[in-house]
């Protein structure tokens, strides 16, 4: 007699139990199995409703090629306009160094017999030392004005003390082409 043989006698009298065992294990695996089918076909239809577009449903990006088509263009577009942008902050900050920058106001008695620091000295200065100073100075009998144009913070005209204070105040020392002594004050008529 085989060793199967001898197996099958032994477990004779639990044919029923083993049968009933093996039913249920067999329908537990058939129910994980339409569990996992239900999972599988809802996954499989959102699939294609993202990648073929959803015929009942009109959404704005039908499918995923076309959604991400427009979102190249939009891409694309943010990308020209960002350079646009650039372009055009640069061209301000070009202007901008032409706008008035530095402005100082330098007031002190021009003659001794007038009291009260009535004369002054206005600087008014761009991002690159060009500009005008003003001075207006006050006597008894009689005022003057004079304005002088600047260029990198010199003028073709002399300055006084009381305008470089004002030049200076300005700004006129702080940008760096102002720094530079071989490129200010060295303006002859």
């Amino acid at each position: 007699m085989s060793w199967l043989a001898e197996v099958g006698r032994v477990l004779q009298p639990y044919y029923p139990i083993l049968f009933l065992l093996g039913l249920i294990l067999c329908l537990v695996l058939v129910a994980l199995f339409l569990v996992e089918r239900r999972r599988t076909v809802e996954l499989l239809s959102r699939l294609r409703s993202l990648c073929h577009g959803d015929r009942f449903n009109n959404s704005p990006h039908s499918t995923l090629e076309e959604a991400l088509g427009r979102l190249g263009e939009e891409v694309t577009n943010a990308a020209k306009k960002s350079q646009e942008l650039e372009e055009r902050l640069g061209n301000l900050d070009r202007r901008a160094q032409r706008f008035i920058q530095g402005m100082a106001l330098e007031r002190y008695d021009a003659f001794q017999a007038a009291a009260g620091e009535l004369s002054f000295s206005w600087a008014l200065l761009d991002a690159l030392g060009n500009g005008a100073v003003l001075t207006g100075l006050y006597g008894r009998t009689e005022y003057r004005l004079y304005a002088k144009p600047l260029r990198n913070g010199g003028s073709f005209y002399p300055l006084t003390d009381e305008e470089k204070r004002a030049i200076e105040k300005a700004g006129g020392l702080d940008n760096p082409r102002q720094r530079d002594p071989a490129r200010r004050s060295t303006l002859t008529p």
